[in-house]
């Protein structure tokens, strides 16, 4: 692939990201609105933020809808914290909407790998590091739309991101996102406690 073809490609990645992040939020924003008010009848932090490595190595707050109560105990574990609407969250991954604002300001894209924890980020080495940090994390991506319901290493879950690094295109991109409905309804219907994937 040529340079002009490459900057083509993410530039018409980058103008799908803002042009489909602004029409799911736009639809969803009802959906938004209720989520908003119900976690605030639950006397909850409407948002979750977390510190996640994105682009280039640069640090942003990635936000969630709060799922969980806040608790001074460490020792309470999470799936004790989730109360009804947190686990329908969780299980409808509506919790996630509020990430269509991180894809808008360029921080994350729609499709691509997925955000972590600075933590967990240390302790990937390379050439995967270089690669992973190439392009914008993804709300959904290749690992996401592969889980099967097993556990997974973290060797697994990045080699799954650097195969999207390394195929990344256009069609690549609305195939995962399309995916992603079918990997949402089959998520719905599994994981009935709320538990993260």
């Amino acid at each position: 692939m040529t340079l002009l073809k490459f900057q083509i490609q993410m530039f018409l990645l980058r103008l799908f990201d803002i042009i489909l992040a602004s029409i799911f939020f736009t639809i969803l924003f009802p959906v938004f609105l209720i989520i908003v008010i119900l976690i605030l009848f639950d006397d909850l932090p409407i948002f979750y933020i977390s510190k996640r490595v994105g682009k280039g190595g640069k640090i942003f707050n990635m936000y969630k809808f709060r799922s969980m109560r806040e608790v001074k105990n460490k020792n309470i574990k999470d799936s004790q914290r989730l109360n009804k609407l947190g686990i329908f969250l969780r299980r409808s991954s509506l919790d996630e909407i509020p990430q269509l604002i991180n894809v808008v300001f360029g921080q994350m894209s729609l499709v691509g790998p997925r955000a972590l924890p600075l933590e967990i980020e240390k302790k990937i080495f390379n050439k995967n590091k270089i690669l992973r940090r190439s392009i914008c994390p993804g709300i959904t991506g290749l690992s996401q739309i592969n889980y099967l319901g097993k556990k997974r290493t973290l060797k697994e879950k990045i080699q799954l991101d650097i195969e999207y690094v390394l195929k990344k295109s256009v069609y690549y991109y609305f195939k995962i996102l399309f995916k992603t409905l079918f990997v949402l309804i089959r998520r719905y219907k599994g994981n009935k406690k709320g538990y993260s994937l």
